[in-house]
């Protein structure tokens, strides 16, 4: 992979770009700022990279990296409606710092308007993964996003409940996606992105940097200088799909 393990964890240090996912009640991210860039293509703390101005299409590629073709997804309004009934009251502690891959299986798509749930974020989706008897925080950019999705099989091990540790994805060198098989969405747009694809009740895997909350992972996006993040639909089917996030200004 284009990327060491020494250069991410250098990166990291020092940069509050991605500290602050989901971590306040209110709402918004905590840390890092409005408008603080991070440094490192991270954009978690509410950093609007561009604004969106399609109306929620996604964008889908083949595992080869062809010329991605827009779809019309399943529209903005009222798209995730219901997913988030089953939200969690209390979360585990699954996460070691690491990047890595959660496997487990969906609970709750708690949306960016879903105030009833605990630690709801109102710029980012948190997705609540029942695994090993707990349930895990997975937190998705969707302001200032483009999306693509691709059918690949499964990077790193077989699907297996847990947190699995030091599991790499790569979007260019394992997907085959560049900046330009993205399509940029409103952030309507990106939650009906995630809900076109994702099933309550179904398998999930979800790659993510885990840092110092054992609940919560996040950087489910490309990142520049080290491993990207990328949530994985029907994962132990023969054909896995990955949903891919990138800020605006990222070209890769």
């Amino acid at each position: 992979m284009r990327r060491s393990s020494i250069g991410w964890l250098a990166l990291t240090v020092g940069l509050s770009g991605c500290a602050g996912d989901g971590e306040g009640t209110s709402g918004s991210a905590t840390t890092g700022g409005a408008g603080g860039s991070s440094g490192i293509g991270g954009n978690d703390a509410g950093e609007v990279a561009s604004t969106g101005t399609t109306s929620g299409g996604a964008a889908t590629t083949s595992s080869s990296g062809d010329a991605a073709t827009t779809s019309s997804g399943v529209g903005g309004a009222g798209a995730c409606e219901g997913r988030a009934a089953d939200c969690a009251e209390a979360f585990g502690d699954r996460f070691t710092p690491s990047n890595g891959r959660a496997d487990g299986t969906l609970l709750a798509v708690v949306g960016t308007t879903d105030s009833q749930c605990p630690l709801f974020n109102d710029d980012h989706v948190v997705l609540e993964v029942t695994i090993l008897g707990g349930v895990q925080r997975l937190v998705v950019n969707v302001e200032g996003v483009a999306v693509a999705a691709t059918t690949s099989p499964l990077i790193g091990p077989p699907f297996e409940e847990g947190w699995h540790e030091d599991v790499e994805l790569d979007y260019p060198a394992d997907l085959g996606l560049h900046s330009d098989a993205f399509t940029q969405v409103t952030v309507a747009g990106a939650e009906a992105f995630l809900c076109e694809h994702l099933v309550v009740g179904q398998p999930i895997s979800v790659f993510a940097y885990a840092e110092d909350n054992p609940s919560s992972a996040h950087q489910i996006h490309f990142n520049e200088g080290y491993p990207d993040g990328a949530i994985v639909a029907n994962p132990t089917s023969a054909s896995p799909t990955y949903l891919a996030f990138r800020f605006g200004d990222q070209e890769f």
